[in-house]
């Protein structure tokens, strides 16, 4: 999932919190993309000098995700709800397997008889 985050509070590998607002987050299986713009100095102007990032922290270092505007909100849910029931679903499907239960009756397939085809069995 990827959404954009009002507040995302890790862990960096120094043990140091860290914070970011209003940044792009994918959810990852093993943990939490964060794009985001750094402040790395000043222009001989004063001026911000920035660099682009795109850092995964494992989901051991994420203390907190937060949402706090209400088109996000909804879209996290929403997403959260669905995740949760595609995966309730797969595992109601595991278990009808496992008992057998896949809905699809087995037919009898029709013997091939000699009467039924119309040959002699003698011949």
């Amino acid at each position: 999932m990827q959404v954009k985050a009002n507040r995302v509070i890790v862990v960096d590998v120094e043990g140091q919190s860290k914070e970011f607002t209003d940044v792009e987050v994918i959810k990852g299986t093993y943990g939490l993309y964060v794009d985001y713009t750094d402040t790395i100095g000043k222009d001989p102007e004063g001026n911000d000098l920035t660099q682009p990032k795109f850092t995964m922290y494992p989901w051991e270092r994420v203390v907190i995700i937060e949402w706090n505007e209400k088109t996000l909100i909804e879209q996290v849910r929403e997403f959260v709800i669905l995740t949760q029931l595609e995966d309730f679903s797969d595992i109601l499907e595991e278990l009808e397997e496992e008992l057998g239960l896949t809905g699809e009756s087995e037919e009898p397939t029709p013997s091939k008889s000699p009467k039924a085809t119309g040959e002699n069995p003698y011949e």
